[in-house]
């Protein structure tokens, strides 16, 4: 029995979880808000030791998911820092949400051969 004026413990803890949500939505700046609720996804496939699309082109605030179907790692890894999928194991797959327009190369840090880009416009 909860004693009089006294949250249940479970309220609490939802009580928190929901504080700290808003807290990271409001120290956002307005443009990220917008696109970090919307955006499409969109798909790398990692095969033969190559990216396909080597190329692709993005809206701000959607979504690049490399798979990896070849039999060993490979990691996504931006040029410039910014973003590093560490190792994607043979079946596996790692996402990012690309929230700035601009151009990114990325390599396979394991394989600097296999390069990639992602163009992210407005």
């Amino acid at each position: 029995m909860v004693e009089p004026g006294r949250a249940c413990g479970a309220r609490r803890h939802y009580a928190a979880m929901v504080g700290s949500a808003l807290l990271v939505v409001a120290l956002l700046p307005i443009g990220d808000v917008a696109a970090a609720g919307s955006g499409a996804s969109h798909t790398v496939i990692i095969e033969s030791t190559s990216f396909e699309p080597t190329t692709i082109t993005l809206k701000r605030g959607d979504t690049v998911v490399w798979i990896n179907r070849d039999p060993f790692p490979h990691t996504a890894t931006s040029k410039t820092g910014g973003f590093d999928s560490g190792e994607i194991a043979p079946g596996k797959s790692w996402s990012h949400r690309f929230l700035k327009p601009g151009n990114v190369d990325y390599v396979c840090s394991l394989h600097p051969t296999m390069k990639g880009s992602v163009r992210v416009v407005e």
